[in-house]
């Protein structure tokens, strides 16, 4: 099922349609059509700062200057198979899993009678539900912060579809359900979004390793991987690393290569002796350190496409020194030489 709105946001075109879009969704709310965030709601506060090295500057971690409650209750809540939640006739996107596109918000009032009823039922709030990391980010993220969730969860049908939610949703023992056609619930239980992007704390990675009952082993001393993507196709936006270069100079300093097409929480426990220096391209792939005690890390990454995720995870997870290099017009050679430049600033080599 392709997802409305999942936009490339690198690309002219979709930014373009984006600044098109963007009045006519603003007349709509301005006309009932719809409820948007409010710019409340959305404001956030710079808190605690993250140093890093390389090619990226320090970082704040943001949070809500209004905080959000755990969760909302709301009556007789419609919930379509693409994940927009409708309440009384009108998208609500705080309920949502992302904002909703103008056909979408043109169509809920002229919805079909629903298919399918529920007396109660668990839905999340979400900002991007395209890729892994969304759904860590957004749906693990408040699942494992929730007190008390009410079963079932209620996804949208594109979600499902995806082999690594329906397995996280088995290993945290929840309940799920997801239907081709609305859905009403007569008394939903809305989990909130209380974090801004993917701003994570050690109070988060401790909530993640305690839901998937993870106790990571020390990492032998001396030890080195990289975390290759060799071609992986993105879910949003494809980016290319020079994967072959770095698996031959992170092998010429004695280190292991991994090629993350091979990921899986299983995987991950099991290579957790052997990472405590790690070098990644960027990806989701660098969530692993919620399984592992890495002290370094090396992220390779693109100058118009880095997310500072990885770093605000890694740090909640322990690591200790972090780096990110863009590789961006690096030969091998300059590539080594940045590398290598950062392990000995790490006290690796």
């Amino acid at each position: 099922m392709k997802i409305i709105g999942n936009p490339d946001w690198t690309n002219p075109a979709v930014r373009l349609k984006n600044a098109i879009v963007a009045p006519a969704k603003r007349a709509l709310a301005i006309a009932g059509r719809w409820t948007p965030n409010s710019l409340a709601d959305l404001e956030t506060t710079q808190t605690q700062t993250l140093t890093l090295s390389g090619d990226k500057p320090e970082q704040r971690r943001l949070v809500y200057a209004k905080a959000r409650p755990e969760s909302e209750r709301v009556e007789n809540l419609r919930y379509t198979p693409e994940g927009m939640a409708i309440v009384d006739g009108k998208i609500i996107e705080r309920f949502s899993v992302r904002t909703p596109s103008v056909p979408e918000i043109l169509r809920a009032k002229k919805l079909p009678p629903c298919g399918i009823g529920l007396e109660k039922a668990t839905i999340i709030e979400a900002e991007t539900p395209y890729t892994y990391g969304d759904w860590v980010g957004d749906f693990i993220c408040t699942l494992i912060s929730a007190d008390k969730i009410v079963e079932p969860v209620l996804l949208p049908q594109f979600l499902v579809a995806k082999p690594y939610v329906t397995r996280d949703i088995a290993a945290l023992g929840l309940e799920y359900a997801s239907h081709d056609c609305d859905t009403v619930i007569e008394n939903a239980t809305v989990l909130r979004k209380r974090i801004p992007s993917y701003y994570w704390s050690e109070k988060e990675v401790d909530a993640y390793r305690k839901a998937f009952d993870l106790t990571p082993p020390p990492a032998r001393e001396g030890s080195i991987t990289y975390l290759g993507r060799f071609g992986t196709v993105s879910e949003s936006v494809q980016r290319d690393y020079p994967t072959e270069e770095t698996s031959a100079i992170v092998k010429s300093i004695g280190g292991e290569v991994f090629d993350t097409h091979n990921s899986s929480p299983e995987v991950f426990n099991d290579m957790a002796a052997n990472m405590e220096t790690v070098i990644a391209d960027q990806g989701s792939a660098i969530f692993g350190v919620m399984h592992w005690r890495t002290k370094n890390l090396i992220e390779l990454t693109r100058r118009d496409w880095w997310h500072s995720a990885n770093l605000f995870i890694a740090k909640g997870a322990g690591v200790e020194n972090y780096a990110v290099i863009a590789v961006d017009d690096l030969d091998e050679a300059a590539l080594r030489a940045r590398i290598e430049g950062h392990l000995k600033e790490f006290g690796v080599i």
